[in-house]
């Protein structure tokens, strides 16, 4: 029932984050391109496969059954054509979850896409952990993930502080 309940909710948060805008800019991103004017500056940066891209967008949807961020280089005014999704079951909130002796779909998901690549939550992480948790002040949270993708790929994020809201 949680299983289901959380691929609705991930469904819904998909359908909203794909927004309905058309940009005149590139759907793509790499590490050298210009900040775009609005952006004051990135909040963090991950790691995949050993490249470090900056996090520009740092959205979270929390619930009593579960808490989803969703990490992207790219800023919310453009397509979210590439993004991290890192969630958990709420009861889980602030422990180290270890990918391999834990529930994939129930205890974590992880979702990664970008224009060459897309790592769907129906296939279970190899190894590593995820933790996040919950700070004292609303929409705040400590997200410490570094993972072992099915493909042996890496993906890693430390980051503690604010997320913006609405996805």
């Amino acid at each position: 029932m949680k299983t289901r309940i959380f691929s609705i909710l991930i469904s819904g948060i998909l359908l909203i984050s794909a927004g309905c805008q058309k940009s005149t800019e590139p759907d793509t991103f790499s590490p050298d391109q210009d900040i775009p004017a609005t952006q004051t500056g990135p909040i963090g940066s991950y790691h995949y496969c050993g490249q470090e891209y900056p996090v520009y967008t740092a959205v979270y949807a929390d619930s009593d059954n579960q808490i989803i961020v969703r990490i992207s280089p790219l800023t919310l005014d453009r397509p979210m054509t590439t993004y991290a999704i890192i969630g958990i079951n709420a009861e889980l909130a602030g422990m180290v979850i270890d990918v391999e002796k834990a529930w994939h779909n129930d205890d974590y998901y992880f979702i990664y896409e970008d224009p060459l690549k897309y790592y769907s939550q129906y296939h279970a992480l190899k190894s590593g952990t995820i933790m996040i948790k919950k700070l004292s002040v609303p929409g705040h949270y400590t997200v410490d993930i570094d993972v072992v993708l099915p493909d042996d790929g890496t993906f890693s994020f430390n980051y503690s502080g604010e997320f913006t809201s609405a996805y």
